[in-house]
């Protein structure tokens, strides 16, 4: 999701009202067919809507003075509800394709998901989420913006995208094979792909072909959680179900390590640093 290239005389804080009125319509429009829970798509589409608005405040915190009603403790908690639903929708998807399924453990998981939809569809209808979105509109009907949101946006990209980068390129997971590592590195790529996905316009080819590796990075790690949390909640796996996450471990074990190489290469590193340099 990206804004528009610039305008004449964007500024920051322009910019940055930009994206956050984008992604409360991102979140927003799918609220009634969320309460419908006919489509497990809305909800996948809410849940992303709020993340990368906790993505748009992380990055422009030092712009934009949003009101207290909307900060990234409330967004987090609302996500949290989303999440559990749709990691239960997930999970319950990958299992209605295999055979041998113990019947008692899918009643339970159907049990546990009305739950946590019971309790989404009160966060939806109660007075926080309610509050959020009528903060979020009028702000963006009247913006208070910070000193930096005077700055022209263009000279200051490199400065919001290249501490992006190096965060990523910091984080321990790089040097892991397996665990919780891991699944922390994945939160830091999915942020920083949100993150990235807002100048993408700005930028050439280079920086969109960077923001799909990203979303393959993102992807396969969150299999490999999908599997943990998999064996958690089933307990003793039943041989389809095992064939599968055998497949699976054994792809992901193929897969990862000249990902990994790749991104403790000083020279790839390198030149993802001059890519965010430049700016179009």
């Amino acid at each position: 999701m990206t804004a528009r290239r610039n305008e004449p005389k964007d500024t920051l804080g322009s910019f940055a009202r930009r994206v956050v009125r984008r992604n409360l319509r991102h979140f927003s429009k799918e609220e009634k067919a969320v309460l419908r829970d006919k489509d497990p798509e809305p909800l996948h589409q809410m849940r992303v809507g709020m993340r990368r608005m906790r993505a748009a405040i992380e990055t422009f915190g030092f712009v934009i003075r949003l009101p207290n009603e909307a900060n990234d403790r409330t967004i987090s908690k609302i996500s949290r509800r989303l999440g559990g639903v749709r990691d239960l929708d997930v999970l319950l998807a990958k299992l209605s394709e295999l055979e041998g399924l113990d019947e008692a453990v899918l009643r339970a998981l159907h049990q546990q998901r009305d739950e946590q939809f019971a309790g989404l569809r009160d966060t939806l209808r109660g007075r926080r989420y309610e509050t959020l979105q009528n903060s979020l509109r009028e702000w963006i009907k009247c913006p208070a913006y910070r000193t930096a949101a005077e700055l022209p946006l263009r000279p200051a990209l490199p400065d919001l995208l290249l501490p992006l980068g190096c965060r990523l390129f910091l984080h321990a997971g790089w040097d892991a094979e397996s665990g919780e590592i891991l699944h922390d590195l994945r939160k830091r790529v999915k942020a920083i792909r949100y993150q990235a996905e807002f100048f993408a316009d700005h930028y050439g080819p280079e920086l969109q072909a960077w923001i799909a590796e990203l979303k393959t990075i993102q992807d396969e790690l969150g299999g490999l959680q999908d599997r943990v949390v998999l064996r958690e909640t089933v307990g003793e796996v039943w041989p389809s179900l095992a064939q599968v996450l055998q497949a699976e471990e054994e792809a992901f074990a193929a897969w990862w390590p000249p990902v990994r190489d790749r991104y403790r290469d000083p020279a790839f590193r390198q030149s993802v640093r001059e890519m965010l340099a430049r700016p179009r």
